[in-house]
């Protein structure tokens, strides 16, 4: 049996009480945890629970989905003679991609949950979640590639200054460079650290120490744009005669007005931008045309096709 056990998001104190007895009483599992850099491990240390952790991975793999799954394959190896207590940061299964690995490995796995980061974190960037937020990694570059700006974002395991850049440079499509971004260290602990820098700065201003209690919060933009294509398409009106013929005239005449635009001498660019708009705008307008009826999914699944040709 392999035991997830959360330890809180930072010192031993908000370990839970029955996770602490589990640990002292524990006479026969083996404890690893996932890496020493975090306080909670001074509960295994002044109560002498012998452990071993995964730190040496992180030094072993060239990027954080091989450093986990080598977590991973070696506490499954483990298991195989022994019961594991496996210890990882805060809650098992808040942003816990080893728990996942573990879970999809078929072993028998029992999640024994500690109190999450995120409690902590509501509380330091003084948000209420019920508004709508996002959590992503910042070592899942994918994941930053998909956020919503209009919603609140909590980005986890922004470790140093390399993983700062990164992300920087991902939201940057999304955010003006200026927009601010809370950082958040050892949320909920005595010696919390929050301090608000603009985007473009985050790098320099994270730095070179690494910190596995990093966390970064990010407002909605007020004013931002929707990056959901459902928001700009217009609503079924059945009074609405609109064809396909008049959807087609439509495009031909803006693609007859963005030819005309190129024999133009002066910067023609904004202009260009609004009929691409309306371009984009009529051909979605196929969606709800009287004649036929387009599902928009399919639609967005020719596109990628097309974009990948």
């Amino acid at each position: 049996m392999i035991y997830i056990i959360g330890l809180g998001p930072n010192d031993s104190s908000n370990i839970k009480e029955n996770i602490k007895q589990l640990l002292l009483d524990n006479t026969s599992a083996k404890v690893i945890a996932r890496t020493k850099e975090h306080p909670a491990i001074f509960f295994l240390e002044e109560n002498n629970i012998a452990f071993e952790t995964c730190d040496r991975f992180y030094t072993e793999s060239e990027n954080f989905e091989n450093t986990y799954n080598g977590i991973a394959n070696y506490i499954l190896e483990v298991a195989e003679d022994n019961d594991v207590m496996y210890l990882v940061p805060g809650h098992p299964m808040v942003a816990e991609l080893t728990t996942q690995l573990l879970i999809n490995s078929g072993k028998d796995v029992k999640i024994v949950g500690g109190e999450s980061f995120l409690d902590s974190c509501f509380n330091a960037a003084k948000f209420d979640p019920v508004e709508g937020f996002a959590l992503v990694d910042a070592t899942a570059l994918e994941t930053l590639r998909q956020v919503n700006p209009l919603q609140h974002l909590l980005i986890t395991q922004c470790y140093d200054d390399l993983t700062a850049a990164n992300v920087s440079d991902e939201l940057m499509s999304f955010y003006p460079y200026d927009h601010r971004v809370t950082v958040i260290e050892q949320a909920g602990a005595e010696d919390e650290k929050i301090y608000i820098v603009p985007l473009h700065e985050l790098s320099a201003a994270v730095g070179e120490n690494v910190n596995n209690l990093r966390a970064l919060y990010i407002a909605p933009l007020k004013d931002g744009l929707s990056f959901n294509i459902k928001d700009y398409t217009k609503e079924f009106d059945e009074d609405d005669e609109t064809t396909e013929a008049d959807l087609v005239e439509k495009l031909e005449k803006l693609v007859a007005d963005l030819k005309a635009n190129l024999n133009r001498e002066e910067d023609y660019t904004s202009d260009n931008s609004k009929l691409l708009a309306e371009i984009i705008n009529t051909s979605l307008d196929f969606t709800i045309a009287s004649d036929n009826y387009y599902e928009l999914s399919d639609i967005l699944s020719e596109m990628k096709v097309d974009r990948q040709k």
